[in-house]
């Protein structure tokens, strides 16, 4: 399985070494990558989610797993349980959106929204959770002891 995490926006040089080490650990049960999208230079929060919108629209196939605080909240097993459903060599694509949100567009051109808080979360530190999640789902599968039950 392939998964591909499109972030708009830079990491953060004090979460990055930790990412690095979750995506080490990802790799005996599927390729990560991490993908980096310009974040949009616009004044205003709604022209930045505008220029932000063409690039997504343009690099990411429709879809994709969109990450929002108005998503669907799932646990960890439930993340194993979709890992699980995808078939052969699966391409799995997940957006985390800039600091100023997405637009109806984007959003649209989603297949699934995927809540991990109803807190509103900073893009640099989701980043984080999302790796850790997917690996701990995919230990889970493993029957790996990583996540305590």
């Amino acid at each position: 399985m392939h998964v591909r995490l499109w972030v708009v926006g830079r990491g953060n040089p004090e979460l990055l070494s930790f990412e690095r080490a979750l995506l080490r650990r990802m790799r005996p049960y599927a390729d990560m990558e991490v993908i980096e999208l310009a974040e949009g230079r616009g004044r205003k929060s709604a022209q930045r989610r505008e220029q932000e919108e063409r690039t997504i629209l343009q690099r990411l196939p429709s879809g994709f797993i969109l990450f929002d605080e108005g998503g669907r909240s799932l646990d960890s097993h439930q993340w194993a349980g979709y890992f699980a459903r995808q078939t052969g060599n699966a391409r799995l694509d997940f957006l985390i959106g800039g600091a100023a949100g997405v637009t109806e567009g984007v959003r649209r051109q989603a297949g699934l929204v995927w809540s991990l808080s109803k807190l509103t979360l900073p893009h640099q530190l989701v980043r984080v959770l999302v790796i850790e999640q997917c690996y701990r789902a995919f230990t889970i599968l493993a029957g790996h002891p990583y996540h305590r039950q």
